[in-house]
């Protein structure tokens, strides 16, 4: 009895030692965050704010990224952040500004109760989600595309779509027959969100599980909001009578912990018959792709002109 106790004594202390860890690694996060201490701070790189107006009169907000190369009519990039997340976070602002460094009107919006979009009193996201509210966050993507196609400054021969994550799974649903996109880019995307929530969180880890129980514990109906994230994923989007070789490129991490590597990006590879030159693959990195940012970017801007 003295070992089990002795043991378990240490196993506890594993446990809060970890949760602190992760605990204070996001407070310092948000720390940075609120500070916009992660912005890349340069006179060359010009930010703009602007509302977009979705269909049901809800009003989202968009960002618009260019530097000094940036030409008057631009090629454009209209990038979806991951869920938790928001356009302008810790992981995502440098890689706005890197692209419009490199001559791009970049695009992005905060999702509905994420970043700045969320209106006062609104709960964050995970704690807004439901079958309705999912269906909606997935049926803004093409009016967000409008609001680019249509705007100044954009070169409407040469738009495309970079997702994060659900971002991903995003470019990979509702923008994947949209002929005027001319090539998607996807990291770390979901192939089957419903799964992807079943196996790996539901009945992952105990942290994992713990996270899975503080989103759903407030949703009514279980079943319904993880058919309607199986319903929007790609898996349920890709048609086997298209070919995709010529515009749809995935990059994923092997030890990425959050959308697990086998399950999720040989799915969408092997669904959408791609090319290895399509994909770009990491040993290490994980989910944010730590580490190997510079040489993601390189992929992609060569996948975009070329």
């Amino acid at each position: 009895m003295a070992l089990i106790s002795f043991l378990g004594g240490i196993l506890s202390g594993i446990l809060i030692e970890k949760l602190q860890k992760s605990v204070f690694h996001g407070m310092r996060i948000r720390r940075i965050e609120k500070n916009k201490q992660h912005w890349v701070q340069s006179q060359q790189i010009t930010r703009k704010q602007e509302k977009i107006l979705m269909d049901d009169g809800r009003e989202l907000q968009g960002y618009i990224y260019s530097s000094d190369v940036t030409p008057e009519t631009a090629p454009s990039i209209i990038f979806f952040h991951g869920l938790g997340g928001f356009a302008q976070d810790y992981n995502f602002e440098v890689f706005l500004s890197s692209l419009c460094l490199a001559g791009y009107r970049v695009f992005a919006y905060d999702f509905r109760a994420s970043g700045n979009s969320r209106i006062a009193g609104e709960p964050h996201i995970l704690k807004t989600l439901s079958e309705s509210f999912v269906h909606r966050v997935y049926q803004d993507v093409p009016f967000a595309f409008e609001w680019v196609y249509n705007h100044i400054g954009v070169d409407q021969q040469h738009i495309f779509a970079i997702g994060a994550s659900f971002g991903g799974s995003m470019v990979l649903s509702q923008l994947l027959h949209e002929e005027r996109v001319g090539k998607i880019i996807a990291l770390c995307a979901p192939h089957d969100s419903r799964v992807m929530f079943e196996q790996h969180f539901k009945q992952g880890s105990f942290f994992k599980r713990m996270l899975y129980k503080s989103v759903v514990r407030h949703i009514p109906d279980e079943e319904a909001f993880l058919t309607a994230f199986h319903e929007e994923s790609p898996v349920c989007q890709i048609k086997e009578e298209v070919s995709y070789g010529n515009r749809i490129f995935l990059a994923h991490s092997k030890n990425d912990n959050v959308v697990l590597f086998k399950e999720n990006f040989e799915h969408n590879k092997f669904q959408m018959r791609l090319p290895d030159v399509n994909c770009m693959v990491f040993d290490q990195g994980g989910h944010e792709f730590a580490g190997n940012q510079a040489p993601l970017m390189a992929r992609i801007l060569f996948w975009l002109q070329n």
